[in-house]
């Protein structure tokens, strides 16, 4: 009949089954399984704890259990040294902490042990928590004139610091939730008293699976068997009171007036991550707020109701190494969920008309977060967990909020922030909920055997005041796992980007990035001309000041200087040049510490002096010309982009000239860096950058009916939205104009055709052939009568980027009386005078 013999160690007490009869190496053996770091040739045994009587387990191989004396349920202590070289990797301390003492949350340290690091010593805590770590937290209170007796240097009971915990301190000043290292205080306050090896971490993840292998060891692992020792406890829901971010705040509006450009142009949704910084909230005690300096757009599908991602995306590494180096990281998310309002005509309730504004669709008697976005949520929030020297495993919760741009009870646009409690993180992960019709329900999953369930309760106030504890099964209310963040906008804003009017990214057909656009505008901003550093041969005397440094542009340079640096201060823009390979690391990083910094001095001749820089220059002073020519023939300034990167410009250098370009610069420079000699293959992915006609005519369309986020991902790069939006893909002849929610494509007025709803994938030819039978078609891009004649290869080329089309104003049945444009190559009848495209004489003799 087997035995229990239980043994207690440093590492924790084990229970070892065996037979009366069997050796005492097979209970080390099971000592081991546990123990695996243990050197087994310094175990020793003993009754006591310590101070007794103790053997060496090497002498008493051989023996059998009844033997020794041992019966069921008898208590061992072992005591053993670990190996050496034992989790060594992991084990090495970093030089700042071996040199120095960290003084913990609670004002205890914990003492470093001669074995392996524990989870919590190895974890890498953010510069925020060591900074609150290094203060004690309290909240100062002035002398009291009335109740304080004492004098000026005195202390009693009215005027003394309180703990930043303090409960009647929350009421009095309405704070609804702890700050995180409030809570952690409240915490360390009740579990340690003092320093050393009595040291506890107060934090301990929530963990709803089944513990695989039975710390027991009495029966098969899950789903075989289970037992009150591998299976989870029952979970109480509770509102959660502390909260790992206190407030949000966006440095600058343009970052929510971005989001709502696309809503208003498009009527579809967007989504966005935030990157930004953790700093200390003074609002709140040991507060902390989540700084968002910027928002990425990774490739997305937005829909009316929704918006499809694919998380991570294939350029997540990239966008995420490019962060750190402007000291930024991912701290949250944002997504719109917008609605216009509109009402019934009075004389025509067929019709309706706009209010100026949007519907409130999240309110207390609808949702805030729906089930699916707290699914989403949690799971984000799970794979940006915080690293905590508090918690046993070394991470704790999250500080990923969550912002929805959505409306207001008063109609208006407004931005709402929230975090997911560590319970919902733990059941995510344990797999245990789910999304239910209702948005404002979450659905608990029934045990199967792949997941085991346990009971899960939550308690409310009826209607009588009492508290009643109800099962969550199936369903319980979403609010139970939702947290409420403050958001706002600073009093005096102090961005680290100083611009955002570069084109944002993936958002092809409504404001693409373009290489000629960043050329065309960084050639402007130069003049054409070279900028030298200051304080070199070209700069003049510009130790005597800003306003006298001059350089070989021949005119006061600050100015600029000054321009070119707000230009450059763009993340968009810092996204986009890294993407032309035209820099290499060292220069991407000159850039970045120019962006942030915004030094127009001693950071911008950092720059301009790297290689990759005046090869990026010298490629722009290339393209500028084409670039020129090109505004001209819109009627445009050739000296920006008429204030709006909105309206770009068509005419993309291909691969091939930029190679050239570049190979023409080869041993100007010097190379390295990512200089000229290494870049011939620059924009193979122009195509991805700049989306021809013939792309979005094989662009798929969908749609959904889900009012919210969703979590799936979809292939990488299948954005279909451009399709419908794209201005790139507009007929000749035809005009945009909005018609409900989407842009629609007309050639008359009451002849609508929307790209994407024929099934044979040739929209465009049809809307050529419809117009072709049309006499009073207006040919837009034919150029005005002023500007005809010196801009005849304008004109060939736009003829090129639509003779996909196949338009000709030629009428059936005189085929044989026609001659093509000796510009564009039109076909044309034998009489016109003029080309019917490009509106250039026939005859340019």
């Amino acid at each position: 009949m087997p035995i229990l013999i239980r043994v207690r160690s440093k590492d924790g007490l084990f229970r070892c089954n065996v037979e009366p009869s069997d050796d005492i190496s097979k209970l080390l053996e099971q000592l081991q399984l546990n123990i695996p770091n243990a050197d087994l040739s310094t175990i020793t045994l003993g009754n006591q704890p310590r101070g007794g009587p103790e053997m060496k387990a090497t002498e008493i191989v051989g023996n059998s259990i009844g033997d020794l004396g041992l019966k069921h349920g008898h208590l061992l202590y072992a005591n053993y040294t670990d190996k050496v070289g034992a989790e060594e990797p992991e084990a090495q301390p970093s030089a700042a902490s071996s040199s120095s003492t960290r003084k913990s949350a609670g004002g205890s340290t914990p003492a470093a042990t001669a074995g392996p690091k524990k989870p919590w010593e190895l974890a890498e805590e953010e510069p925020i928590d060591a900074y609150w770590a290094s203060r004690d937290g309290k909240i100062p209170r002035q002398r009291d004139t009335k109740f304080c007796r004492h004098g000026v240097q005195g202390m009693c009971d009215y005027c003394m610091p309180l703990e930043p915990y303090d409960a009647r301190y929350q009421t009095e000043k309405n704070i609804k939730h702890l700050s995180y290292h409030a809570h952690l205080r409240k915490l360390n306050a009740g579990s340690n008293k003092g320093q050393g090896t009595s040291w506890i971490p107060p934090l301990e993840e929530a963990d709803y699976t089944v513990k695989v292998p039975c710390p027991s060891g009495q029966h098969p692992e899950w789903p075989a068997g289970i037992c009150t020792k591998c299976q989870p406890s029952a979970i109480t829901l509770q509102r959660q009171t502390y909260r790992m971010v206190d407030h949000v705040e966006f440095s600058q509006p343009d970052l929510i007036e971005n989001l709502l450009k696309f809503w208003r142009s498009t009527a579809s949704q967007r989504f966005g991550f935030l990157l930004g910084r953790y700093e200390p909230y003074a609002d709140v005690p040991m507060g902390i707020k989540a700084v968002v300096e910027a928002i990425h757009e990774p490739p997305q599908e937005g829909e009316l109701d929704g918006v499809t991602i694919g998380v991570p995306w294939e350029d997540q590494p990239r966008i995420d190494a490019l962060a750190k180096q402007c000291g930024l990281q991912f701290v949250g998310m944002i997504y719109s969920d917008l609605t216009a309002d509109t009402k019934a005509d009075e004389k025509d309730s067929s019709k309706v008309t706009s209010t100026g504004k949007v519907l409130c669709k999240r309110h207390k008697d609808s949702f805030f977060l729906s089930g699916n976005e707290v699914l989403f949520a949690g799971a984000l929030q799970n794979a940006n967990s915080t690293s905590s020297r508090m918690s046993a495993s070394g991470r704790y919760n999250s500080r990923f909020v969550t912002c929805v741009l959505t409306g207001n009870l008063e109609g208006e646009v407004g931005v709402e922030a929230y975090q997911v409690s560590e319970q919902a993180m733990s059941m995510v992960k344990a797999d245990m909920i789910e999304a239910s019709v209702s948005p404002s329900i979450i659905r608990i999953k029934p045990s199967d055997s792949k997941r085991y369930v346990p009971e899960v309760f939550f308690r409310y106030k009826n209607e009588y005041g009492l508290d009643v504890k109800e099962s969550a099964k199936p369903t319980f209310p979403v609010e139970y796992l939702i947290v409420n963040v403050t958001n706002g906008f600073p009093t005096s804003a102090s961005p680290r980007f100083l611009s955002s009017k570069f084109p944002i990214e993936n958002r092809q057909g409504l404001t693409d990035q373009g290489a000629q656009n960043f050329f065309h505008e960084l050639t402007r901003i130069l003049g054409g001309k070279e900028l030298l550093p200051l304080g070199s041969s070209g700069g003049g005397d510009s130790g005597k000041g800003k306003g006298k440094a001059r350089d070989a542009m021949g005119g006061e340079t600050m100015d600029v200087r000054k321009e070119l640096t707000r230009y450059l201060s763009d993340w968009h823009l810092l996204s986009f040049v890294q993407t032309l390979d035209l820099l290499g690391g060292e220069d991407i990083a000159a850039l970045c510490k120019l962006a942030t910094s915004h030094d127009e001095q001693g950071a911008l001749d950092e720059l301009i002096t790297k290689p990759g820089w005046q090869t990026l220059v010298t490629v722009a002073k290339e393209s500028a010309p084409a670039a020129e020519s090109t505004a001209d023939a819109r009627g445009g300034t050739g000296g920006g982009f008429g204030g709006s990167f909105g309206e770009a410009l068509d005419d993309e250098l291909t691969a091939e000239e930029i190679a050239a370009i570049i190979a023409s610069t080869e041993g100007d420079f010097g190379g390295g860096g990512g200089g000229a000699s290494a870049k011939a293959d620059l924009l193979d992915n122009e195509a991805a950058v700049s989306p021809t006609i013939s792309d979005f005519q094989s662009a798929p369309t969908s749609r959904r009916s889900s009012n919210h986020a969703q979590p799936q991902a979809p292939p990488l790069g299948s954005t279909t939205y451009a399709a419908r939006s794209s201005s790139a893909a507009h007929p000749v002849g035809a005009r945009p104009r909005r018609a409900g929610d989407l842009f629609e494509f007309t050639g008359e007025e009451d002849d609508p055709i929307e790209i994407g709803d024929d099934e044979d994938d040739d929209d465009f030819q049809d809307v050529a052939s419809e117009e072709e039978d049309n006499e009073d078609v207006t040919m837009t891009s034919a150029p005005p009568a002023s500007s005809r004649g010196a801009r005849a290869a304008p004109a060939a080329a736009a003829a090129t980027r639509h003779e996909v089309m196949d338009l000709t104003d030629t009428e059936e049945g005189d085929e044989g009386d026609q001659r093509a444009c000796p510009t564009c190559t039109v076909l044309n009848r034998a009489t016109a005078i003029e080309c019917h495209l490009c509106g250039l004489p026939m005859s340019l003799s």
